[in-house]
């Protein structure tokens, strides 16, 4: 019979049942070898062997030979015990939910992300994984977002700060300065963008209640490290002050640490002349409407926001709270440094000074 012609039915791939296996306990009972059964089964011989292994148990048995008496073992195959085995494999079939797997670091990312750190999931996981805070789990980011969405975590869509806020980025136009308060960002080496060199800064304003009230922020590009100031007006004389006192506080260091400021165009900003007295720091102005042009210390603000929101008056804002704010952000960390701090890098580079 030629193999087109063949009428043998073919076994589709699939597991062995309970009754076939109650044939191969009752066949190896019998004598039959392991070819016997599989062909009686229409199955590779194969799977017989392998189905045998898995369902052998060894037993002991009573001798009752005249002269032999007296107790032996013996391996037999039983059909029960093949199909416990199998159950108890197929249980272990399948990729599994890491969230029960990984309930420490659970909990870990939960505490920060809802406790007083506020964290990010990202920072969370991310510092975890850094310093080995849980050995032996992890999950990515996105596997942590998707737990959110599905509920399965005590952390909501709502406690996701950006998440709730953020919107599509408009189309990126540049737009020309009405006002010329010194150099543009269009004059400022591309070294500065590069964010390789330390020492070049942001700068911006946040205003308070009914546009009372003024605090300065300044950021360095390579770090993230920033400064943050309780000025009290819109006054063009205050970053002055401000880079005077940080002159006095680091000396001939400061040409170093500050090489170069960008800032808005504001009018809290229009002294430039005096900002760059003596050739002591370099200053550029971004374009107008293109707060992208200065995006770390937009999201520096951003943060800064998450303590003192739009709408507060600055009357009530201590030195302790300000300082308990810009100690936080620049201790959070950041993705961007393997999930050091700015606060640790910030070290690491005046002492290099």
């Amino acid at each position: 019979m030629s193999r087109e012609e063949n009428t043998t039915p073919r076994k589709k791939r699939e597991h062995l049942t309970e009754a076939e296996r109650k044939t191969i306990e009752r066949m190896v009972r019998e004598g039959a070898n392991k070819g016997e059964i599989a062909r009686a089964l229409y199955r590779d011989k194969s799977t017989i062997k392998r189905e045998i292994r898995r369902g052998s148990v060894t037993q002991q048995k009573f001798n009752f030979k005249k002269g032999e008496r007296g107790v032996y073992e013996c391996i037999t195959y039983l059909a029960n015990e093949g199909e416990r085995v199998y159950k108890q494999n197929r249980l272990n079939c399948g990729r599994k939910n890491k969230i029960s797997a990984c309930s420490e670091l659970v909990s870990f990312v939960e505490e920060k992300v809802l406790g007083k750190e506020k964290w990010s999931p990202d920072a969370a996981i991310g510092y975890a994984k850094a310093n080995n805070i849980v050995p032996g789990q992890s999950f990515s980011t996105k596997t942590f977002y998707n737990w959110v969405e599905d509920g399965l975590v005590t952390v909501k869509n709502i406690d996701l700060l950006l998440k709730v806020r953020r919107k599509p980025k408009a189309a990126r136009v540049h737009r020309q300065r009405k006002r010329i308060l010194g150099k543009s960002i269009e004059e400022r080496p591309a070294i500065v963008d590069d964010r390789t060199e330390f020492g070049h800064w942001e700068g911006d304003g946040i205003v308070g209640k009914r546009w009372k009230g003024q605090l300065i922020t300044l950021v360095e590009r390579k770090i993230g490290i920033g400064l943050l100031f309780n000025v009290g007006c819109r006054d063009n004389g205050h970053i002055v002050k401000i880079l005077d006192t940080l002159e006095k506080q680091y000396g001939s260091h400061f040409r170093e640490i500050f090489k170069s400021i960008t800032f808005d165009n504001g009018w809290e900003f229009s002294n430039s002349s005096a900002m760059e007295r003596g050739g002591r720091t370099q200053v550029y102005y971004a374009h107008p409407f293109s707060s992208f042009e200065r995006g770390t210390n937009e999201n520096w603000n951003g943060i800064v926001r998450r303590f003192i929101p739009k709408g507060k008056c600055f009357d009530s804002l201590d030195c302790k709270t300000l300082l308990r704010i810009n100690h936080y952000i620049n201790t959070l960390p950041r993705k961007r440094f393997g999930y050091k701090s700015p606060l640790d890098l910030w070290h690491d580079h005046i002492n290099m000074l």
